[in-house]
């Protein structure tokens, strides 16, 4: 009897210590958010990969290349403007197509017939700054918390790394 009572108090323990485990919200940075937000964070993490990586293949005799930049461009938008204010989504906009945005300068290298050099991607940093802090924005309200998030996710996605290597791929 004392043995049943044992193994049944241990499975209650062993239940309690799992749901309290499954139960808690995830944590990025430090900053503990709802699951929505997180996954709307890993999201676009992935969506920004994928514009690096479109980016570095970017090729001025390939049209398919200038559509899966403008692809990415167009999902990292989609993703995020409806959780922004009209002015950071303008501001998201603006770090795509504006006149420094990601595309508009990939766009002009492909009319110029040249592919992205160390100067052209040096072009990229703000664009990648106001992409990244808007796409913490729409889940984050708090600049504190923000900060953190944004410096991590820039940490994680090694910006500076990733739009030094699109450059130093067509430097001669």
């Amino acid at each position: 009897m004392r043995k049943a009572f044992i193994a049944l108090a241990a499975i209650v323990v062993a239940l309690l210590v799992a749901f309290i485990t499954f139960s808690q919200q995830p944590k990025y940075a430090g900053v503990s958010m709802p699951k929505d937000d997180y996954q709307h964070l890993k999201t676009s993490r992935s969506d920004i990969k994928a514009l690096i990586s479109n980016l570095n293949k970017f090729n001025y005799k390939k049209q398919a290349t200038m559509s899966a930049v403008e692809k990415d461009a167009d999902k990292i938008i989609k993703n995020n403007r409806s959780n922004l204010s009209e002015a950071d989504a303008q501001s998201l906009r603006d770090a795509v197509y504006g006149k420094n945005g990601i595309v508009t300068i990939a766009k002009a290298a492909q009319t110029g017939k040249y592919n992205i050099d160390g100067s052209v991607a040096s072009r990229f940093h703000s664009a990648f700054d106001t992409i990244i802090l808007m796409s913490v924005n729409a889940i984050n309200k708090s600049s504190a918390q923000r900060a953190d998030i944004v410096a991590q996710m820039k940490s994680d996605l090694n910006i500076e790394q990733a739009i030094y290597q699109i450059g130093a791929k067509h430097e001669e």
